[in-house]
């Protein structure tokens, strides 16, 4: 399915049929987690499909949710990692591409926060030194017999608001976009969720570069977020036939470079 009909289509699911899925479309979402190299080139995650599901939401109730609600699901997605620069980044991919995978699959999922890290381990049985990055509920969705889903999309910024041209503050318009054939580009990236729909990215658009920064306010929602708005973007990029990836190596100096104010991080860039 293209990139842009999937995301048009994507819903987040909190309420679950209690049925199992289909030991085939498990295969099919454990081979997506373990082919995706991510963002982080070369750096090993694991991916964790859980089946014990009403086992883990008693157990995991106050200490993981939505808002601090827990989702009763009969199975977990969780991917663990060790601890290395952009790895919260790296991880927001990952899930993120397993999410809409699913949604591709005819299954629903919900990102869930993770508020104790050492509860959560002994809970799904982590042994490792590992951290656990994300964690999402992962289902059939339950609509009931009257239930329909009605929910609309979560509001979003418009195109000019995200985008600045090669210096902060400076509103990049439609019209370059469209000389530059960048208009879906910026358009669909702006489908990536966020923690709360606060959008907390921004980009730099400047020659043949876009470059990402994200606000520091929390790190590791901060994160998650912008490593789903790079899938979202490099996604909706090679669709448009702009064969790039992001470069996580970020230069700092591009804050000085282009007025960047220093509540936002420089997360990565990339080559168009």
């Amino acid at each position: 399915m293209k990139f842009s009909k999937l995301i048009e289509d994507f819903r987040t699911v909190r309420d679950y049929k209690k049925q199992s899925v289909e030991h085939e479309k498990i295969e099919e979402l454990i081979h997506v987690g373990k082919e995706t190299k991510g963002i982080a080139k070369g750096r090993n995650i694991s991916v964790l499909f859980l089946d014990r599901g009403q086992e883990i939401y008693k157990q995991l109730s106050g200490n993981a949710g939505y808002y601090g609600k827990m989702i009763e699901a009969p199975h977990y997605l969780v991917i663990t990692s060790k601890q290395f620069q952009s790895y919260l980044e790296n991880s927001g991919y990952v899930m993120e591409l397993l999410r809409l995978k699913a949604w591709e699959l005819g299954l629903g999922t919900c990102w869930l926060s993770v508020e104790n890290q050492e509860i959560i381990k002994e809970v799904l049985g982590i042994e490792s030194e590992d951290v656990v990055t994300a964690f999402a509920a992962v289902g059939y969705q339950y609509k009931g017999i009257f239930k329909k889903d009605t929910s609309p999309k979560s509001s979003r910024l418009g195109v000019e608001e995200l985008i600045y041209s090669r210096h902060w503050g400076k509103p990049c318009t439609i019209e370059e976009l469209e000389n530059r054939a960048l208009v879906n580009v910026f358009y669909y990236a702006r489908y990536a969720p966020s923690w709360g729909n606060q959008q907390p990215w921004r980009f730099v658009l400047d020659k043949d570069q876009v470059t990402l920064t994200v606000l520091q306010e929390d790190e590791e929602s901060m994160g998650l977020d912008a490593g789903i708005v790079m899938l979202y973007f490099e996604k909706a990029a090679h669709e448009e036939g702009i064969n790039g990836t992001w470069d996580i190596e970020a230069d700092e100096s591009l804050k000085a470079v282009y007025g960047i104010p220093k509540e936002y991080k420089v997360v990565g860039t990339f080559k168009l």
